[in-house]
């Protein structure tokens, strides 16, 4: 019997690169550098970690690569951008570094990156003792004229969500919501209306938290946002627990849901979009119905664990 068992690099390979074909974007792996043709505006990077961002007693290696494709994406989208390419690097331990494995978790990435329009181009693989960590970095053209950022709220600006929050968070908090979770999105679509429209003015996705990620924007701009707790659409699942309170809180605080916040004279015609508050001279702070809102406003990686959410 060998010592090693598991597929070996040169088989890996092979196995992303029957997926990446599958999906419909075949990849040349043969070389330490991809060729890019075009204009990359906009790059990205994140990282998922085993424990941290998702469970593999309750996610499948698909939907773990479905969110490392989304998160990512979702960030170009943040900035105005469009969907271009993704490399990625594995770090896999034993338990992942199964034919089966590998290839769930690189058919749920590239077919999500094939769904939005972007390519997997290469990447890396390594090996390690500990938890699986998926490393991702994208890159892509603008949607419009110049990038969004957090930068461009202005007073009288009204303050929207592209779509309802809580339900990633409460697939968290509850392992029988757990498939609400995974009905997150990149809203790219919608990031390239808001690029190409006048009066848009600031933009961020919302992946730790809505307070959180609004405190960001407010900063960045040097604002207050006076958010209307009502108003803040509440995802299906977090509204069918018959708790409106809990819902309200998911919804607030909760994270990974991957819209877009953003501050407009008003929002494009044909474009979903909540508006949840208005942008007021101030200090850069959140206010809600009013008041600075207690307790934890969303993650944070490196709070006290009893605070981080």
């Amino acid at each position: 019997m060998p010592d090693d068992p598991l597929p070996d690099e040169h088989r890996l390979l092979a196995i992303i690169g029957a997926a990446l074909a599958r999906a419909g974007r075949p990849a040349d792996l043969t070389d330490d550098c991809a060729a890019l043709a075009g204009q990359t505006a906009l790059v990205t990077t994140d990282t998922l970690v085993e424990g941290v961002h998702f469970d593999l007693a309750l996610d499948t290696p698909a939907q773990v690569g479905v969110q490392a494709a989304v998160q990512n994406l979702s960030d170009l989208a943040a900035s105005g951008g469009s969907a271009g390419w993704l490399v990625w690097s594995l770090c896999l331990g034993p338990a992942h570094r199964t034919e089966a494995f590998v290839a769930g978790l690189t058919d749920g990435f590239a077919t999500t990156a094939a769904r939005f329009g972007a390519s997997v181009v290469g990447g890396n693989l390594s090996r390690t003792p500990g938890p699986l960590v998926v490393a991702v970095t994208a890159g892509g053209p603008l949607a419009g004229a110049r990038p969004l950022t957090r930068a461009g709220a202005r007073p009288g600006h009204g303050v929207y969500v592209t779509g309802p929050l809580g339900d990633a968070a409460l697939g968290v908090e509850d392992a029988r919501a757990r498939a609400a979770r995974h009905a997150w999105r990149p809203h790219l679509a919608e990031a390239a209306r808001l690029a190409v429209t006048p009066g848009v003015g600031a933009c961020m996705d919302v992946s730790d938290g809505l307070l959180l990620d609004a405190g960001r924007l407010a900063a960045a701009s040097g604002v207050t946002l006076a958010l209307t707790a009502a108003a803040v659409p509440v995802g299906p699942a977090c509204g069918a627990l018959g708790d409106p309170a809990r819902a309200r809180r998911l919804a607030l605080t909760g994270g990974e849901d991957y819209v877009l916040l953003f501050t407009a004279e008003a929002p494009p015609a044909d474009l979903v979009a909540h508006r949840i508050g208005t942008v007021a001279d101030g200090p850069a702070q959140v206010l809600v119905d009013g008041a600075v809102p207690a307790g934890a406003r969303g993650f944070d990686h490196f709070a006290p664990l009893e605070s981080a959410r």
